[in-house]
């Protein structure tokens, strides 16, 4: 055999012993590339599950007591509203007022407005009502109870006649005061029990 029949038979021969290890070397290479694919998830993942806008201490806790001090000037809100209508019809029948008020406050406005009826007069337009203030606050009781103080502006709340004209008022009326209330918070929400106007602290 010669030489150059020799060459070629040996490298037939060496290729056909590196083609396996190139076959067992891809094989590795496909193998561990999926590997590093699905390590590197997950640690995305943990960074998102841990950012700091997913953290539930990020949320601001409200003060119990601010809560309840706000369920009761919102109720002394809608005291005043459906005093407006009651008012407005002289009959507490026609609104609300007994899911706003009860003792002295309801009982003075149904006063009040059976006497307008007598009368033939009503009350238009309505209150604005600002700076409602809870002062005291005692929760040890069954039924926690609030003072409330607030400035009333009464001015284009307007008294008419059985005709329906505005009634004349004294010029020195005062029609902007501070208003004072005793309140109450039943299962079903705050009542009004007493309301007290201050005419001589205007505000």
């Amino acid at each position: 055999m010669t030489n150059s029949a020799r060459t070629d038979q040996d490298m037939r021969t060496n290729g056909n012993r590196m083609r396996p290890a190139g076959l067992l070397i891809a094989a590795c290479v496909l193998i561990t590339l999926p590997a590093c694919t699905s390590n590197s998830s997950p640690s995305n993942d943990a960074k998102a599950t841990n950012s700091p806008s997913a953290s539930p201490s990020a949320s601001k806790s409200v003060d119990p007591t601010e809560a309840v001090e706000a369920e009761a000037v919102k109720a002394y809100s809608g005291y005043w509203r459906e005093m407006e209508r009651a008012y407005a019809a002289a009959d507490v029948k026609a609104s609300k007022l007994t899911s706003y008020a009860s003792g002295v406050a309801l009982v003075k406005a149904q006063v009040e407005t059976e006497r307008m009826k007598k009368k033939g007069s009503t009350l238009s337009g309505g209150v604005t009502v600002t700076n409602s203030t809870v002062t005291q606050l005692d929760n040890s009781k069954k039924l926690p109870k609030a003072e409330l103080s607030s400035c009333l502006d009464v001015s284009k709340w307007i008294s008419l006649d059985k005709e329906g004209k505005p009634v004349a008022l004294p010029s020195t009326r005062v029609t902007k005061y501070v208003a004072t209330a005793t309140m109450e918070r039943w299962t079903d929400g705050w009542r009004v029990l007493t309301a007290q106007p201050h005419a001589d602290q205007p505000c």
